[in-house]
C-alpha cells in the first residue's frame, strides 16, 4: 500500500479495506498523542471541559489529519462513482466542531451547548452516511470515470 497516495493524493480510487485502514491510521495516529497526555495530566473529558492546551491540541491534530481524512474519504467516493462532495462536507463539519471545542463552546461541564448540539447533530448523521456509504457498500464494478478497479 502506497501511504503517500492513501493520505496525500486525490487522484484514483481506494478499495473498502483501505478505507478502513487509513481511517484506522488517522485515529491511531490522533489516539496515540492524546491518550497517554490525558493519563499523564489526569485529564478525564467525563467529568469536565478539557483544559484549554488540550483542547489547542485536538484542534491542532484535528487539522494536521483533516486533509489525509479528506484524501481518504474521496478517494473512497470515486470508488463509489461520486465526487467528493459528501467528503468535503464531513471534514468541514468535524473541523468547525473542534474550533467551537476549543474554544469550550460545545460543553458546559459534561453537558453539550446550543451549539454542541447544532453542530453535533449533522456531524453525527453525516458520519453514520460515510461509515454507511463509503465503509460498507461495495464500489463501483470495473473502471470509472475516476480509474481503473482498486480490487
Amino acid at each position: 500500500m502506497n501511504f503517500q497516495h492513501l493520505f496525500f493524493s486525490l487522484d484514483g480510487r481506494i478499495s473498502r479495506l483501505s478505507f478502513w485502514l487509513g481511517l484506522g491510521s488517522i485515529f491511531l495516529f490522533q489516539f496515540a498523542i492524546q491518550t497517554p497526555l490525558a493519563r499523564q495530566w489526569n485529564i478525564n473529558i467525563d467529568n469536565d471541559v478539557a483544559p484549554l492546551w488540550f483542547r489547542n491540541l485536538s484542534l491542532f491534530l484535528d487539522i494536521i489529519c483533516a486533509w489525509p481524512l479528506f484524501a481518504v474519504l474521496s478517494k473512497r467516493q470515486q470508488d463509489r462513482n461520486q465526487g467528493p462532495n459528501l467528503s468535503f462536507v464531513f471534514v468541514a463539519l468535524l473541523l468547525v466542531f473542534s474550533i467551537c471545542e476549543a474554544f469550550a463552546l460545545t460543553q458546559e461541564g459534561t453537558e453539550f451547548t446550543m451549539i454542541g448540539w447544532i453542530i453535533g447533530l449533522p456531524l453525527l448523521g453525516v458520519l453514520g452516511v460515510v461509515l454507511a456509504e463509503l465503509g460498507v457498500r461495495q464500489g463501483t464494478r470495473g473502471p470509472n470515470r475516476f480509474g481503473p478497479d482498486p480490487r
